[in-house]
């Protein structure tokens, strides 16, 4: 059900993108003539609500290089024990629009969860950005009340 929903939001998602695509005026004469990527996001923020301990919820975020050379973008990594992991880079060509996918594992929340998962790109205006997941994490539903 959950990725059926995730679709659903998906293609109204896509289908207002499509709708609205054009860019402002006063951001598309600052690339007029540049030969750089242009990053263009829809939202930067989700949140899911009020979610049990231990859920994995997953979103999307669309985002599109309205510039005309690729654009790539890099996912910053928490430490975890001294180290970083290394994450293949997300690369959009020019004209193209991509999903990015966040999945969040709450087992260790409880309470407000807020997450933001940054990203490094290419793109000469906006070098960084962020991309925000909340919720409100509860109690784990027991298996018995599941059951009934």
């Amino acid at each position: 059900m959950v990725a059926a929903v995730l679709a659903a939001v998906a293609g109204l998602l896509s289908a207002w993108w499509a709708a609205h695509k054009a860019l402002p005026a006063w951001l598309a004469e600052d690339h007029a003539g540049s030969a750089a990527p242009m990053l263009v996001l829809l939202c930067t923020e989700h949140d899911f609500g009020t979610v049990s301990q231990g859920v994995v919820v997953r979103t999307a975020f669309l985002i599109r290089n309205a510039g005309n050379r690729r654009l790539v973008l890099f996912q910053e990594q928490e430490r975890c024990c001294g180290q970083l992991s290394d994450l293949p880079p997300v690369i959009v060509a020019a004209g193209q629009t991509e999903e990015l996918a966040v999945e969040v594992d709450t087992g260790q929340w409880y309470g407000r969860m807020e997450r933001t998962i940054s990203y490094t790109t290419n793109d000469p205006i906006v070098p960084r950005f962020g991309l925000k997941v909340t919720a409100d994490v509860g109690d784990r539903i027991p298996v018995s009340t599941i059951a009934r």
